[in-house]
């Protein structure tokens, strides 16, 4: 499949909501709009995972371009097929990294880490592009931050750091939803990383071959409404994600299609019912990721 770049979705038909389909996409250097083709193919995260269970050093962005495409399966413009887009990302953890930009620790009256301060998030808590965010009943302050999302594409365990950078075979956009006042009040960080809807992901994965691929000049900003509320470089990261990926790798082994949030540059507010955010990278084009905001 000859391209600038590949993409890998996942959509839910509206005539089968219990099946999850994979779709690929190329397009020249840009994210799929209404129009782009699409090839379905099969489960790429079930055939590396069971590749690596045989030892297998099997890439899963090699798996997502190497896939056949499945007779009868999804065809046409990605625009014309009625379906929800749900989460591209099929992992075993979610991990995040906190206050890995020094001007998000500063507004928020922390000091920056010595090392990547990191946290999990449950797998429970992901939603695709256009499902809504849903605020927890009570008195809280439910805060959004846009975040690079990379995912790992081959078993890493106790990798240096250039082989942790080379590891990433795909990134998106994340939206690492947070709870403030339990955050400030439990702790740790479970609880107010951990509600349902508090993950957004999307909309599609973007191939890479390692993260070098993605230029640190890319910028993740943030919308809500029209209002641009947050604007970093990658290149203003305290730890690289080769860094917080060998540092993770150091005490547990990355599998295969594992999901990372990198971390949010300063500028995160408070959600309120009937808001819409819309998080997207300058420079690197990964589409936009759009979520509504309502109540419990």
């Amino acid at each position: 499949m000859p391209s600038d770049a590949i993409f890998l979705g996942c959509l839910v038909p509206a005539h089968a909501p219990w099946e999850r389909r994979w779709i690929r996409m190329s397009t020249p250097g840009r994210a799929p709009d209404p129009s782009t083709p699409v090839e379905e193919i099969a489960d790429p995260f079930a055939a590396v995972r069971a590749a690596a269970a045989r030892g297998e050093s099997t890439d899963l962005g090699d798996v997502v371009r190497q896939a056949p495409v499945l007779p009868h399966g999804l065809s046409g413009a990605v625009g014309s097929i009625d379906a929800t887009i749900a989460p591209p990302v099929v992992p075993t953890k979610i991990v995040g990294v906190g206050r890995n930009y020094r001007d998000h620790a500063a507004e928020l009256g922390n000091d920056v880490p010595q090392v990547p301060l990191l946290f999990f998030k449950p797998l429970s808590c992901l939603i695709g592009s256009g499902a809504p965010i849903v605020l927890p009943p009570g008195e809280h302050r439910i805060d959004f931050e846009g975040e690079l999302v990379v995912v790992v594409g081959r078993r890493l365990r106790d990798a240096p750091v250039d082989e942790a950078a080379r590891a990433v075979s795909a990134v998106c956009l994340g939206n690492d939803v947070s709870c403030r006042d339990l955050q400030r009040s439990d702790g740790q960080w479970t609880r107010a990383k951990g509600f349902d809807t508090f993950g957004p992901v999307g909309p599609f994965l973007r191939l890479v071959d390692g993260f070098d691929a993605v230029p640190t000049s890319a910028r993740i900003r943030t919308y809500v409404g029209d209002a641009l509320r947050q604007d970093g470089a990658l290149a203003d990261m305290v730890f690289s994600v080769g860094e917080v990926l060998a540092h993770l790798s150091a005490c547990m082994t990355l599998e295969p299609g594992d999901v990372v949030f990198t971390g949010t540059p300063a500028g995160v507010g408070p959600l309120a019912p009937g808001e819409t955010v819309r998080i997207e990278c300058e420079g690197f084009d990964l589409g936009r990721l759009v979520n509504p905001v309502v109540a419990a």
